[in-house]
């Protein structure tokens, strides 16, 4: 608790500190980049008009699967036959009536969700191709102006 004197310098003479990445450091101050940020404030708005959209999807798809177990089940049961028997065991609802709630809506709301974001693996098949073909067009040309540098060679 002695007495210090601290001399406070102005802000303009403060030295600023390079971040923790040296690559970032070694970069031209005209060339850095804004910090990533982990949530973008931004696109809340698209994250709620998803979920809401997501959630009416989620909802109706029930609302129709539940429609289907109706007619499957009770109005249509005599003319489909071991069908009904078949889709009655696999979905056994009380008294053959198919209920949901939100609980149920919101979690196959996230199923859709998490479905939609697997990458397929059909993606990487078409992207390999594409870039064997770019690759193939790219050494044809490259042949093609060695084999005209050749004749301007000879040529002269």
């Amino acid at each position: 608790f002695g007495s210090r004197t601290v001399a406070l310098e102005p802000p303009s003479a403060a030295v600023r500190r390079p971040p923790f990445s040296p690559s970032f450091a070694r970069q031209p101050s005209s060339c850095r980049l804004p910090a990533m940020q982990i949530v973008a404030p931004a696109r809340f708005l698209d994250g709620v008009v998803f979920a809401v959209f997501l959630l009416f999807v989620s909802g109706g798809g029930l609302f129709l699967f539940g429609e289907f177990h109706k007619m499957c089940v009770i109005k249509e049961a005599a003319k489909l036959g071991y069908f009904s028997v078949v889709m009655d065991t696999i979905f056994p609802f009380p008294s053959k009536k198919f209920v949901f709630n939100l609980t149920h809506i919101i979690l196959f709301a996230i199923l859709i969700a998490l479905l939609s974001m697997a990458h397929h693996p059909a993606q990487e098949i078409v992207k390999d191709e594409v870039e064997k073909q770019r690759k193939r067009e790219e050494r044809e040309e490259k042949k093609d102006k060695e084999k005209e540098g050749k004749k301007a060679t000879k040529g002269e």
